[in-house]
């Protein structure tokens, strides 16, 4: 229920009178200042954190949102199934290969 909540208000927040409106535009930024707080591990090659990860950090959250429609949906995907097919795509072997990924929790 709290996924279906969050992508009704998600939806509904396009209209710039809402008054969730601010705070779904602001999201992306958030999420971005959140996650710069941690000592991620990546590739050496692909320079320092807030160097090139945001790219990567908006394209995982835009996949995970589209994803999550279609896990509200009936019937239903496997969301961790769908997860790790676009991980591949998001973080490619062999830059990312001995690097730890979410799908290994799932």
């Amino acid at each position: 229920m709290m996924a279906q909540l969050f992508t009704v208000l998600s939806a509904e927040s396009l209209n710039p009178e809402h008054p969730l409106h601010d705070e779904f535009t602001a999201r992306m930024d958030d999420i971005w200042e959140n996650y710069s707080q941690y000592p991620w591990l990546i590739p050496p090659q692909l320079g320092s954190w807030k160097s090139s990860m945001r790219p990567v950090v908006r394209k995982a959250m835009e996949i995970m949102d589209g994803v999550q429609l279609w896990w509200l949906r009936e019937p239903e995907v496997d969301l961790c199934k769908e997860w790790a097919q676009m991980e591949n795509m998001l973080f490619p072997s062999p830059l990312w290969d001995g690097i730890s990924l979410i799908s290994n929790t799932c």
